[in-house]
């Protein structure tokens, strides 16, 4: 495919997921799901205008890292402490029953070990984002059970991560004799990037309390437009390629890097001007791209003889992770209603559960028939959470 061709697909990928995205929003639904549409209308699973080619690869790559990149920048840490104790006893809770609950049935309808786990896995997820635009929608984002949601949210993606590494690593060491000192090699590789991440981080808030306008001083003085935001990436780059190096995919250092260099580093005014440049970048081009072209890959044929598998995973995903979430709620003293709620906002999997289910079919762990039923999981619980939330939010009122 020629330059011509990749903008001209990249014009009508854009402006198919802007107009369903925007139709989506107004029948208060996340965008996400206007922009797969758009894909899977424009791709060969219905008219095949747009096919998949290796320039749209790198830009769904590319995408990738900025929209895993947003959501670390999203993610405010502080506001675990306010919930803190609660916040985590309900991720935990939250996360191993429907994790345990997607493995078991994967096993059982016959897949192999590595897309059990990865089932399992994508079942526990939480999206951040897609979480914050639906308690924003409600109404409900800065009250308690808005913070609560969003704390749980911020914990289960970081454990999911963790996760996802760990059976990335498992993938990676699949049909070849099993190796303990090369396995000891990849454990290590992966602790001493995430304690060199944590140190990092640590650093980054000791600078920032005992000399709170320091960095300040220096990007003031620089003279070139947005060098601020040149650094950031560049910063987040680095991180991305050392995570690589360590046996890790490149999204979790972006990840990563979004998480810290808030204004811990940058400054409230600065994180504030880069935060608006990021969410004009991620979600005016690179985040409707890449889910339209996830749209593209999505092959609504292959589903045919996997939809009672489809079904039970949606099933046991938002039945799994609302038990599990109102265990937590009850362990954290919540009323009935309030856990209630709480746990069925915790199904909303959209942007965290897509970008790792494309991670995985883009090295092989997933083939387009799995691809194609995680997104589906991805995009109708996150359609069904503000549904099923809704009524137990006035009833908790």
């Amino acid at each position: 495919m020629g330059l011509e061709q990749i903008f001209i697909a990249i014009v009508i990928l854009l402006a198919g997921a802007k107009i369903l995205g925007e139709l989506f929003r107004r029948i208060k639904q996340p965008s996400l799901g206007g922009e797969i549409l758009a894909g899977i209308i424009l791709g060969p699973t219905l008219f095949g205008i747009i096919r998949i080619s290796e320039g749209l690869e790198l830009i769904s790559t590319i995408a990738i890292f900025f929209v895993m990149l947003f959501i670390g920048l999203e993610m405010n840490l502080s506001e675990i402490r306010k919930v803190g104790k609660s916040a985590f006893i309900i991720s935990i809770t939250s996360l191993i029953i429907p994790f345990l609950a997607g493995y078991q049935l994967s096993i059982f309808f016959g897949l192999g070990l590595i897309e059990s786990l990865f089932i399992g896995l994508l079942l526990s997820v939480t999206s951040v984002p897609v979480s914050a635009m639906i308690l924003l929608e409600l109404g409900v984002l800065k009250t308690k059970i808005g913070t609560t949601v969003m704390s749980v949210a911020v914990i289960d993606d970081i454990i999911s991560l963790v996760i996802l590494a760990v059976v990335l690593q498992l993938h990676a060491s699949e049909g070849v004799s099993f190796d303990f000192e090369e396995l000891g090699i990849s454990v290590l590789q992966i602790t001493v990037y995430l304690i060199g991440i944590a140190l990092l981080s640590f650093v980054v808030y000791k600078s920032n309390h005992r000399f709170p306008h320091r960095f300040d001083h220096i990007f003031v003085k620089t003279k070139t437009r947005e060098a601020k935001f040149g650094i950031f990436i560049i910063i987040a780059m680095i991180l991305s390629l050392i995570a690589d190096l360590a046996g890790l995919h490149f999204i979790i250092g972006a990840f990563f890097a979004g998480l810290i260099f808030s204004d811990k580093i940058l400054g409230k005014k600065e994180t504030d001007k880069t935060y608006g440049i990021m969410s004009g970048i991620t979600f005016g081009f690179f985040a409707p791209l890449f889910f339209a072209i996830m749209g593209i890959k999505f092959s609504g044929q292959s589903l045919e003889n996997s939809i009672p598998l489809l079904i039970l995973l949606i099933i046991f995903g938002i039945i799994g992770k609302m038990f599990g979430g109102y265990i937590g709620t009850k362990l954290s003293k919540f009323p009935n209603i309030q856990g209630l709620a709480i746990a069925s906002l915790l199904n909303g999997r959209g942007t965290v559960g897509l970008t790792i289910t494309a991670v995985a079919y883009a090295i092989g762990i997933l083939d387009i028939v799995l691809f194609s039923v995680c997104v589906a999981i991805c995009v109708i619980t996150t359609m069904i959470t503000p549904v099923i939330a809704k009524p137990l939010l006035q009833k908790s009122n």
